[in-house]
Order: structure tokens, then C-alpha cells, then sequence
């Protein structure tokens, strides 16, 4: 009788451990609020293939479904995620100006070429730096990065120097490149790309700030004309890979691991490797489409440094307040990886 009852407490007890551990690796289906557009190779490849080593690396525990629009608006995609509305979104940290103060020297013009570069570097340096300070509340910032730097496309009218730039109307997509819009004594109009097409076709705008392959995957390229291109670019796209921090939470260790292995600087070197590789095909296209391409000369480039010079110094004093001390030796060290050195 008593080794009966004591069998019974072992299986029960091995049974509920059983019940226990079944609950503890429950699958996990991550919902992807998408907004980019249909057939954009960023969405088609790069996060594509990103989806699909996701169900891999986690033996089919972790699955990422895109939903069938994007959920919320563009400009209020962190908050959709920090709230839990979707699980997982492409932000763009620009689009809700002056929240993320301790990243935006990612924003910054004249810093390097290659996002290829750019990207992981803008990842390491977030982790190395700023992980600390719960820059992203109740989001896991899955991969912090940059694109490409963002380019100057125009519609009528043809940029040669640094002064054709006053008075110009042009998109702006965040607080660091407003900046540098009324720097050059240009009009910033601060939008999101999504709404640039019906801004150029109706002449709201006489062009935007973006990178070259977007003009492409957004179908501007009948609705702009010439290009005036800034070796390093006025400003760039500071963009977070983020997931709900209660979804990430629900993940296991182990399949958490396994998903920081193909994110972070894995993730942002191949977004950043394939951005350069679409602005050269997209660079190719505008010519073809009878594009006027200006190079901004060593005497434009020097006033540009002039005149962008304010926005760096403005970028540290934001950062430091925000509680950032050491921001001149972070932008230093960014400024240093943008070049391949570390």
C-alpha cells in the first residue's frame, strides 16, 4: 500500500515536472507588423531569409507571421510594439523625433559611405555604449543600425552647389536631418516615406532626402529627375529591429540565444552589405532614366562640413543630458568603426 502511494507521488510529481517543462518551451508565434511595401527586396529578402533562419535556429519553436497590414501607423510603430498590439517591427527611430536622444549621432552626415560599415558598427557601439540605459523601455532591440547614407533626389530642378540648396522644399525623416535641411537654408518637410510618392507627384516637395534604392522600392523614379550626391551623405537612418519585451520574455533561453546569433551585427551587416548593393543597382537605373547627377565638389564638401559642424555639437549636449557622459568618446569611437577601424 505504501509503495503504491509512493509510486504515485513519483509519477505524479514526474508528470507535473513533464507538464512544467512543456509549458517553459511553448512555441512562440512572433507577429511582424510590416509596412514596407510589396516586393521591396528588404522585405522579400533580406527580413525574408532573417524569418525563415528564425524557424530554424529554433527547431520550429519560434515563428514569425507578417500580418496583412502594417498595424498602427509608420510613425507609431514603437509604441505598437512596446504596447503589444503586433510583436516585431522595422523602426525608424526618426520618426518619433527627440525620444531616442543617446542614438541619434547614428543620424549623423559625413560620416562614412558603406552601410555595409555603418551597420554593424552602429550595433556594437548601441551595446557596447548604451544598452546600459534602457534606451528601448519594454522593446529587445533585436539589432540597432543604420542604412546607407541618405542621398538628395530632385524633381525639376538641378542642384551644382551648395547654394542651389535655399529655399528648396524637401522631406525630412528625422531631427537630425531637419537639421541639416535648414542648415543649407532649405525647407525641411518632415514626413514618412511612405507618403513621399503622393508629396512629389502633387509638387508639395521639390524632392526628398533619401537613400537611392528607396527611390526605386517606392516607386519614385518617374517622379524625380536629377540627384546632387554628398559623399557620406547629409544625414542617415538610425533603425531598430525591435521585438515586444513580453513576447522576447516568453522565448527560451536557449532559442533566445540562438536568435541573438543571427541578429545584432549579423542582422545589420546584412541589411547594410545589401544596401549598398541595391543604391549601386538603383544609381545604374537613374541613369538610365536620364538622371542629372551633380558630385558635391572639395569646396561644397568643406562648407557642408561647416555648416553640419553645429548638429554634432548639438547631438553631444542632448545626449550628455539625457545622461550620455561620455557621448563625444561614443561618437569618436562610431565615427572611428565607420571607417573599418576599432
Amino acid at each position: 500500500m505504501q509503495t503504491g502511494f509512493v509510486l504515485r507521488t513519483v509519477l505524479a510529481g514526474a508528470l507535473g515536472v513533464g507538464f512544467a517543462a512543456a509549458a517553459m518551451a511553448q512555441d512562440v508565434t512572433i507577429r511582424y507588423s510590416n509596412w514596407l511595401p510589396s516586393g521591396f527586396w528588404l522585405k522579400e529578402e533580406v527580413i525574408a531569409d532573417w524569418i525563415k533562419q528564425v524557424e530554424e535556429v529554433t527547431e520550429g519553436r519560434v515563428v514569425v507571421e507578417t500580418t496583412p497590414k502594417v498595424v498602427g501607423s509608420v510613425q507609431g510603430q514603437y509604441d505598437v510594439i512596446r504596447d503589444g498590439l503586433a510583436d516585431l517591427s522595422w523602426i525608424v527611430a526618426g520618426y518619433t523625433p527627440g525620444r531616442f536622444p543617446m542614438i541619434e549621432f547614428g543620424d549623423l552626415g559625413l560620416i562614412g559611405e558603406k552601410a555595409g560599415t555603418l551597420a554593424p558598427a552602429m550595433d556594437r557601439i548601441y551595446r557596447e555604449d548604451l544598452a546600459q540605459y534602457n534606451v528601448f523601455e519594454g522593446v529587445e532591440p533585436l539589432s540597432v543600425l543604420v542604412i546607407s547614407p541618405l542621398q538628395m533626389v530632385l524633381k525639376g530642378t538641378v542642384v551644382n552647389h551648395v547654394e542651389d540648396l535655399k529655399g528648396l522644399k524637401l522631406r525630412s525623416s528625422s531631427n537630425t536631418l531637419t537639421a541639416a535641411i535648414e542648415a543649407v537654408g532649405a525647407v525641411p518637410i518632415l514626413k514618412p516615406i511612405a507618403e513621399v510618392y503622393e508629396m512629389l507627384a502633387s509638387g508639395t516637395i521639390d524632392g526628398q532626402i533619401t537613400n537611392l534604392n528607396s527611390v526605386i522600392g517606392f516607386g519614385g523614379l518617374g517622379l524625380t529627375d536629377s540627384q546632387y550626391y554628398i559623399p557620406g551623405g547629409m544625414s542617415n537612418a538610425v533603425i531598430l529591429w525591435g521585438l515586444n519585451k513580453a513576447t522576447w520574455d516568453k522565448i527560451s533561453p536557449a532559442d533566445q540565444d540562438a536568435i541573438r546569433k543571427i541578429s545584432g551585427e549579423v542582422f545589420a551587416k546584412n541589411v547594410g552589405d545589401e544596401y549598398d548593393r541595391q543604391d549601386a543597382a538603383a544609381l545604374e537605373k537613374m541613369k538610365e532614366a536620364g538622371y542629372s547627377t551633380t558630385v558635391a565638389s572639395d569646396e561644397d564638401m568643406a562648407k557642408l562640413r561647416e555648416m553640419l559642424k553645429p548638429i554634432e555639437t548639438a547631438w553631444i549636449e542632448r545626449a550628455k543630458a539625457a545622461g550620455l557622459e561620455n557621448a563625444e568618446e561614443t561618437l569618436a569611437k562610431y565615427k572611428k568603426a565607420a571607417t573599418g577601424g576599432m
